[in-house]
C-alpha cells in the first residue's frame, strides 16, 4: 500500500489505514442497530423525547402503510418537511420499505422544487400542513398516490390535523402519526443490493449550475457513516451512547442527511433544533442538556459567538462551506469551544476530510492523543471505558467533559510567538478509502503527492466507497473515465497531508492572465477586526476582453455599521495583496445573500456585481487606480 503522509496522523489519531470490508446492511441496519444497543437514548425535539426502540416500532408501522398504497421497490418518495423527528421517521420508513429517498424543503426556490419533482417524480409526498400551497402546485404535472401531512410533534401530544378539510385532486391525504397508529407494522422484506440500490436522490445545490440529482446508494451513506464514525479517532469511539449532540443542520441537505444517521450510528442523543436559523434555541438546549458536540455550518458559529456561552466547552464541526479562522477565534473566545472543520459534497455521500487538531489541544497534543489510542486498543479497555462513561449518564457525562474542553481549551489558547497543535483554515486529512488525485489546472497533466508535497496546487479528485453511483438517472454519470469526482476546488497540502482549499476553479479569478484565488481574498479581508463576513467575486472586464474585475462584498460586525468605510477596507487590503488582486470595487452589504444550507451565495453577488457596477450608470462608491 502507498505511503501518504496523511498515514501519519491515522497513526496517532489509532484509525486504521481501511475500513473494508464494509458491511453488506442497507442503511435501516443503523436504527435497528441503535434501538438493541442504546435503547435509553434517543431523539429530543424541544418537549418531546422518543427512544430508539419507540422510533424503530414508528418506522417499521409507516413503513407497512407505504407499502399497503401499492408502492413497489424504486418507487421515488418526496419529502418536503423541516429538520424533525418527522424527516427521521420518514427518511427510515422510505428506506426500509425499498423505496428511494427525496428530500426538498420549503426554503428552497420555487424552480428548484419544480426541477425536482420534474426529474424525480414522486409516487406520494410527506410533508407539513403549512407546506400544502406548495404541493398543491407541485404535483400538478405528476402522479402522486398519497400525501401525508405530518406537523413537528413538540410534546407528547399528537398534532392535530383535519385530513378532510385539505382537498387536493387524485391524491388521498392521510396524517402521519394516524397511519402509524393504525398499522399493522407487518412489511413485506424487499431484498436490497446495497451496492446498486438508491436510498436517497439528493440535488446539489446549483449554486453553479442547474442541481443535479446524486444517487447515493445505501452502500455510499453507510460507508460513510463509518468513515465519521473514526474521524474522532480511537478515542472517539468510547463515547458511543454516552453523549449528546445537537443537529440544527438542514436534513434535506446532503451534509444534514449524513451526519443524521452517522450520530445515530454512534447511539448518541441527538437534540433537533428545527429551524437551523433558532440560535435561541440551540443555546437553551446547550445550556439544558450539555451536549459534547454541536455539528454546524460556520454561519451558525458566526451567531452562536455573538451569545454568552463562556465557560460551557463544546466540541463544533462544521461544513458546507468554509469557515473562517475570525468565526473559530470567537467561537474560542466567547465559550472556550473549539471547531473542527470538515469536507464534503453531495457526489460523495457528502464528508471526505475532516481537521482533528483541535482534539489534539484538548487531550494535550499529538503524544496525548497517541497515548489515547493506545490505551484504546488494548483489549477489553475501550469496551469498560465506554461502559463507564454510559454509567455516568449523558447530561453528567456531558457536564463533566464539556468542564474538561473549556479547561483544555483556555489553558493552550495560542500566546504571542507560541505555536499551536491547532490547525486552522484546513479542512483537514481524507477518510480512510478515500482516493485523492491531483490535476494540474493548467496543464490537464496528474501531479504526484511529491509534487504537492513542493508546493503545487491542483484541483482536487476524489473516489471512494462512499462516491454516488452517478448522477439521476445514468449511472457513472458524473465521474471521469476511472471513476473520479472532479470537485472544482483547487487545493495545497503539507508535510502531514493536511488540505488547505485554495479557492474553487470557478470562483477563481483572471485578472489579465493573473490568477486571484477569491478565498484568499475572502479569508484576508475576514481578517480585519471590524469585517463579520466577505465573500469575493470576479465580473467580465468591459475594457479587456477575457480578463475579469475583482469585486468584493463585505459584512461588518453591527458595533461597526456607518462608521468604517469602503475606503479602509481597500487601504487594508492594498497592504496584503497583490497589487492586481486588489478589488477593483468593494460593497459593503448590511447581510451577505446566503443558500438554505448557510452557503454564502456566489452566484447572486456576481450578479449584483454586474447589475451594479457594470449595468448600472451610477458611479461605483470605489473604483481603484
Amino acid at each position: 500500500m502507498e505511503t501518504l503522509p496523511w498515514y501519519k496522523e491515522y497513526k496517532v489519531l489509532g484509525i486504521p489505514k481501511t475500513f473494508k470490508p464494509y458491511p453488506d446492511k442497507p442503511v435501516y441496519d443503523i436504527l435497528e442497530i441503535a434501538a438493541k444497543k442504546y435503547k435509553n437514548n434517543g431523539l429530543l425535539q424541544k418537549d418531546y423525547f422518543i427512544s430508539y426502540p419507540q422510533l424503530l416500532e414508528y418506522v417499521n408501522r409507516l413503513a407497512s402503510r407505504l407499502q399497503s398504497f401499492g408502492l413497489i421497490k424504486n418507487d421515488i418518495i418526496a419529502t418536503i418537511l423541516p429538520t424533525s423527528t418527522e424527516f427521521i421517521i420518514a427518511d427510515y420508513a422510505i428506506s426500509k420499505a425499498g423505496l428511494i429517498h427525496l428530500p426538498c424543503s420549503s426554503l428552497e426556490p420555487a424552480e428548484a422544487l419544480e426541477h425536482k419533482f420534474k426529474e424525480g417524480k414522486p409516487k406520494a409526498i410527506i410533508c407539513t400542513s403549512n407546506d400544502i400551497k406548495i404541493v398543491t402546485h407541485l404535483i400538478k404535472k405528476t402522479s402522486v398516490r398519497a400525501i401525508i401531512i405530518a406537523d413537528t410533534r413538540t410534546s407528547n401530544f399528537v398534532p392535530t390535523i383535519d385530513t378532510n378539510k385539505i382537498k387536493i385532486p387524485s391524491s388521498s391525504i392521510y396524517e402521519l402519526y394516524s397511519l402509524i397508529q393504525n398499522s399493522s407494522g407487518n412489511i413485506n422484506p424487499v431484498p436490497i443490493n446495497v451496492e446498486t440500490d438508491i436510498e436517497t436522490l439528493i440535488f446539489t445545490g446549483g449554486t453553479t449550475g442547474i442541481p443535479k440529482g446524486c444517487m447515493l446508494t445505501h452502500r455510499n451513506i453507510y460507508a460513510n457513516c463509518i468513515q465519521n464514525l473514526h474521524a474522532l479517532g480511537a478515542g472517539g469511539l468510547t463515547f458511543k451512547g454516552a453523549i449528546s449532540v445537537i443537529l440544527g443542520l438542514p436534513f434535506f441537505h446532503t451534509y444534514g442527511h449524513c451526519l443524521m444517521h452517522t450520530m445515530m450510528l454512534f447511539g448518541f442523543n441527538i437534540i433537533i433544533i428545527n429551524d437551523p436559523r433558532d440560535t435561541k434555541s440551540m443555546v437553551e438546549n446547550i445550556k439544558k442538556h450539555y451536549p459534547v458536540m454541536q455539528i454546524g455550518v460556520p454561519a451558525q458559529f458566526m451567531k452562536l459567538a455573538k451569545e454568552d456561552l463562556s465557560g460551557i466547552g463544546i466540541i463544533g464541526l462544521s461544513g458546507s462551506a468554509p469557515l473562517s479562522e475570525s468565526t473559530q477565534e470567537e467561537f474560542e473566545k466567547r465559550s472556550n469551544s473549539g471547531i473542527m472543520e470538515g469536507y464534503g459534497l453531495s457526489e460523495m455521500s457528502p464528508v471526505t476530510h475532516l481537521n482533528p487538531s483541535v482534539i489534539y489541544r484538548i487531550l494535550g497534543g499529538r503524544f496525548g492523543v497517541r497515548l489515547v489510542s493506545l490505551l484504546s486498543s488494548i483489549p477489553g479497555n475501550s469496551y469498560l471505558t465506554n461502559q463507564l462513561f454510559r454509567l455516568i449518564g449523558t447530561r453528567n457525562f456531558g457536564w463533566i467533559f464539556t468542564k474538561i474542553i473549556s479547561y483544555r481549551m483556555k489553558k493552550t489558547s495560542q500566546k504571542p510567538g507560541k505555536k499551536s497543535v491547532e490547525k486552522r483554515r484546513t479542512i483537514g486529512v481524507p477518510f480512510p478509502d478515500t482516493e485523492v488525485r491531483f490535476l494540474d489546472f493548467e496543464t490537464g497533466n496528474i501531479l504526484t503527492i511529491d509534487d504537492m508535497l513542493a508546493g503545487k496546487r491542483a484541483e482536487m479528485l476524489l473516489k471512494g466507497p462512499q462516491r454516488m453511483l452517478g448522477y439521476w438517472p445514468k449511472p457513472d454519470s458524473g465521474c471521469d473515465a476511472e471513476g473520479f469526482i472532479h470537485t472544482g476546488d483547487i487545493v495545497q497540502i503539507d508535510s502531514n497531508g493536511y488540505f488547505y482549499i485554495v479557492d474553487r476553479s470557478k470562483d477563481m479569478i483572471n485578472v489579465s492572465g493573473f490568477k486571484v484565488y477569491s478565498k484568499e481574498i475572502d479569508d484576508i479581508a475576514g481578517e480585519h477586526p471590524h469585517v463579520e463576513a466577505a465573500a469575493t467575486v470576479g465580473i467580465p472586464n468591459p475594457e479587456k476582453e477575457g480578463s475579469e474585475v475583482v469585486v468584493l462584498f463585505v459584512q461588518l460586525y453591527p458595533q461597526y455599521k456607518n462608521k468604517t468605510k469602503e475606503q479602509d477596507i481597500l487601504k487594508y487590503l492594498q497592504s496584503k495583496v497583490a497589487k492586481y488582486a486588489v478589488p477593483k470595487f468593494i460593497q459593503l452589504v448590511d447581510e451577505l445573500p446566503r443558500t438554505a444550507v448557510e452557503k454564502v451565495d456566489k452566484k447572486i453577488l456576481r450578479q449584483m456585481a454586474i447589475d451594479h457596477f457594470l449595468l448600472s450608470k451610477k458611479k461605483a462608491k470605489i473604483k481603484t487606480k
